[in-house]
């Protein structure tokens, strides 16, 4: 259960990190319709690729009768023409279709693989302390999963596209290349797949020389996530203290902080846009050149006179649809380079989730059934789940660096109310992490009831995205309670005045004040009836209102309910049957 700061070993290899998005493919919620969409997309390529070796015949057909002069012929091929283009119109449109829906069915697999392997027990909680590679989650499970998809499926459609087009036109790019024969001293030679072996030599140099300019831009656009990300979270977090930033007037200040993240950003975009500059000329000059190469390739053919012009142009076009297969790699290098990146960030988020440790709600805790996670090294908390009562034995704390809260030993019994008193920045949110299974580091041994007996409340009342129903259902669904209990907890807890938007989406935790959220935080407990309640503060540090309100609860509805409150003591207290100090 140790949990560290430094980050797990990230797999380096593309190999490894394409072994792990393949088995997020081969998930069996993705696997059945992924192949059914990369399997109906590569039988419209197949057919476009025949379509496009019979555009090519039609080319000589056609060159033909314009260098002979036959009108008929000419008439006819015409009408050819307007046959294989509607073909083929048919045939883009199915492949872009099926194109855009395999996307949006990879971006599923990946968010729903990302998000589920995030939000498993405890997990966002122990990612936060892994460093850089806790930065960001939404921008890892929204926008980069979003982008890995989108390359992932243009480069791999493009590259079934190029292989095939290669299979189809190279055999007869080679039958072409017979007539291509060269006049050597009066001897006439011909070179078999002379025009095939052109093709791969001119883009074997193409790409070799697209790599070792372009390589720099992997690391770059990696770099350039990052810096979009500190950005964003700047953005967020001006937007979120809006009201503070406007009450103090720290329009300025602010504005001078969102400088950093800014500059950062554009250093790197300036960066790539230089590296972009660089590969053009490298991928510019190639396409370019792919004009006229094959011209002067089947030159000696043409004017040596075994070759006609239809037939000038069908080599032509051979060349061009097997060189352009080739040249793939050169074509798609800028975006090959953003989804190696794309890649290595996901992936690399993916296995951090892997690599943290075991936890209580992965192994019985949740279930009620007892479960133990002992110590992994020294320093390090043990916890047992599923115990009849709350125990401490010799437990030490560390927190704020390596400064350690000493806990007294203690036994809490059902029903029981104990306070655990201690000042604020004492270490007492971290111990209730502890008691809650999230925090290892120390010494000592806690023990604890059933996951699904207690509610555990941090200091910060927590209220989810949507309805005030929800919130107060939560972590349950919002359906699991009658709408009388509902109701009635509302107006238990003094919020009857919501009753009406009780079903309405809104931004609650900004729409209530902070009192309101506490209260609708102890209409929680009340609607759940716990056995254990474990808060991160006293019941005498709610405002006068709630406090009232939360102590007649539980002396009322929630009398067998046992609380243990780590927080100050108030002098009229008499809620508490015992007090400890730490």
């Amino acid at each position: 259960m140790g949990l560290s700061n430094t980050g797990p070993e990230i797999p380096e290899s593309t190999s490894t990190q394409l072994r792990m998005l393949w088995q997020i493919i081969l998930d069996p919620h993705a696997k059945r319709e992924l192949t059914r969409f990369a399997g109906a997309i590569t039988v419209v390529i197949a057919l476009n690729a025949a379509a496009q070796i019979r555009l090519n015949n039609w080319q000589g057909s056609i060159y033909d009768a314009i260098g002979q002069r036959e009108v008929p012929v000419f008439l006819r091929e015409v009408g050819v023409f307007l046959v294989i283009v509607s073909v083929l119109l048919c045939l883009n449109v199915a492949q872009t279709w099926l194109h855009e829906r395999l996307k949006v069915r990879l971006r599923q697999a990946f968010t729903y693989d990302l998000v589920g392997e995030w939000l498993k027990p405890r997990r966002a909680y122990q990612l936060k302390l892994k460093g850089d590679i806790s930065v960001n989650p939404d921008q890892r499970i929204q926008d980069d999963a979003k982008r890995l998809s989108e390359l992932s499926v243009d480069l791999g459609v493009g590259l079934v596209q190029s292989l095939l087009l290669l299979l189809a036109f190279i055999g007869v790019l080679w039958q072409l290349s017979d007539q291509v024969v060269f006049s050597i001293h009066g001897r006439q030679v011909i070179i078999p797949g002379y025009m095939v072996w052109a093709a791969i030599a001119y883009s074997a140099l193409g790409s070799s020389l697209t790599w070792l300019v372009g390589r720099p831009l992997i690391e770059a656009h990696s770099e350039l996530r990052a810096r979009e990300a500190d950005f964003r979270f700047a953005l967020v977090r001006v937007s979120e203290s809006a009201d503070e930033i406007a009450l103090l007037g720290g329009e300025a200040e602010e504005k001078a902080y969102l400088h950093s993240p800014i500059d950062s950003l554009l250093s790197t975009m300036r960066h790539i846009a230089n590296r972009l500059a660089g590969l053009t000329w490298v991928t510019g000059g190639y396409g370019w050149l792919a004009i006229l190469a094959p011209l002067l390739l089947a030159a000696p053919g043409y004017f040596g006179g075994t070759l006609t012009l239809g037939g000038l142009m069908m080599v032509v076009g051979g060349f061009y649809q097997v060189q352009t297969a080739l040249r793939w790699f050169v074509d798609r290098f800028p975006a090959i380079a953003e989804w190696r990146a794309m890649l290595g960030r996901v992936i690399s988020y993916r296995t951090a989730l892997e690599a943290l440790p075991k936890i209580p709600g992965e192994i019985g805790y949740e279930t009620g059934a007892r479960a133990e996670v002992r110590p992994e090294k020294p320093g390090e908390i043990r916890y047992e789940a599923g115990a009849p009562a709350i125990s401490v034995e010799n437990l030490n704390v560390a927190w704020n660096g390596y400064l350690p809260l000493r806990v007294p030993n203690f036994k809490m019994e059902p029903g029981e109310r104990v306070l655990i008193e201690a000042t604020p920045k004492s270490g007492k949110s971290t111990f209730h992490k502890a008691l809650a299974g999230l925090w290892n580091r120390g010494s000592g041994t806690i023990r604890m009831p059933a996951r699904e007996s207690i509610i555990f409340m941090p200091q910060p009342p927590y209220l989810p995205m949507g309805t005030l129903r929800a919130a107060l259902a939560y972590p349950d669904k919002a359906d699991r309670f009658s709408d009388t209990d509902v109701k009635s907890a509302l107006e238990r807890v003094g919020l009857s005045r919501y009753l009406p938007e009780l079903d309405k989406e809104e931004r609650w935790d900004k729409e209530l004040t902070l009192e309101e959220r506490r209260r609708l935080v102890i209409g929680r407990v009340l609607l759940h009836k716990p056995k254990w309640v474990v808060q991160d503060e006293s019941i005498y540090e709610l405002d006068e209102e709630s406090r009232r309100a939360a102590l007649s609860i539980f002396r009322d509805e929630l009398k067998d309910t046992a609380v243990l409150s780590i927080g100050r003591r108030h002098p009229e207290g008499e809620f508490y049957q015992r007090v400890l100090k730490v």
